[in-house]
């Protein structure tokens, strides 16, 4: 039995000597490989630090960036009448943005127009689940809209837009601060931080912009939609379907950023 042994042995004993080589050997070639890719590495570590250090920086500048932006943006479409959705992508905002700046108004417009006619439904939609208590009369607004009897259904626009902005923040759109040129729903904008993208989003509310300017904020080239003038009887031809969409916009845009808000508050 110990002669068996000793020449197992004896037989297996070259086949561990040559595993135990070949092991030093890939250690060897290990630590080799190691001190070759380290520099190697670490280089390229620089490299992409490099490349994606700027481009962090810049991402990072540019959503610092955001609110401003954003509310410079919207301010500039209420300007002219119209109010963004939150269903838009922000790059549409900014190409809305470019085109008025540039004097491309039909341009800006005609997309405006589309956008709104496309969605028209789904904005009457989300409002009636938003305030199925105004149903009944928004529903009327947009039958009308729906019918081309503009003369009817913007002035239930606009009282529906000063209504919810009561409903949900205790604030008149189209009301202003005493002493002031701001609409008293500025209360409420203002008491948000001003470097938030929230307050960028409600910073509309808080300005005075065309459509609820006063009798000595228009001048006798102004032909912008404006509350006063339809309500109390001013305007004759505020009946287009522009300003049908240009009301949708607004009723659309205060239900969306102020119950969003009311939301984020809850």
């Amino acid at each position: 039995m110990l002669e068996i042994r000793q020449q197992l042995i004896k037989t297996i004993e070259p086949v561990l000597q040559t595993q135990i080589q070949t092991s030093d050997m890939l250690k060897n070639l290990s630590l080799s490989l190691e001190n070759i890719a380290q520099p190697l590495l670490s280089n390229f570590r620089i490299q992409i630090e490099n490349i994606i250090s700027p481009a962090l920086e810049n991402f990072l500048e540019s959503f610092r960036l955001l609110p401003e932006h954003t509310q410079v943006a919207l301010l500039t479409l209420g300007n002219h009448g119209w109010f963004f959705d939150l269903e838009m992508p922000l790059p549409f905002l900014w190409e809305l943005e470019n085109a008025l700046n540039e004097g491309d108004t039909t341009e800006a417009e005609t997309a405006l127009v589309d956008y709104f006619r496309e969605n028209l439904q789904s904005i009457e939609n989300r409002f009636t689940a938003k305030f199925p208590h105004r149903a009944k009369i928004i529903n009327s607004a947009f039958n009308a809209h729906k019918r081309g009897e503009y003369e009817l259904s913007i002035p239930i626009f606009l009282a529906q837009t000063d209504g919810v902005c009561y409903e949900v923040i205790n604030q008149y759109l189209f009301m202003r601060v005493r002493g002031e040129k701001k609409p008293s729903t500025a209360i409420y904008v203002d008491s948000i931080a001003s470097d938030t993208f929230r307050h960028a989003l409600l910073s509309p509310l808080s300005q005075p912009l065309p459509i609820s300017a006063s009798k000595n904020e228009r001048d006798k080239s102004f032909n912008e939609l404006n509350r006063h003038q339809v309500m109390h009887g001013e305007s004759l031809d505020y009946g287009t379907e522009i300003n049908g969409l240009k009301s949708v916009s607004l009723l659309n845009y205060v239900t969306q950023v102020l119950r969003l808000d009311d939301e984020n508050e809850t």
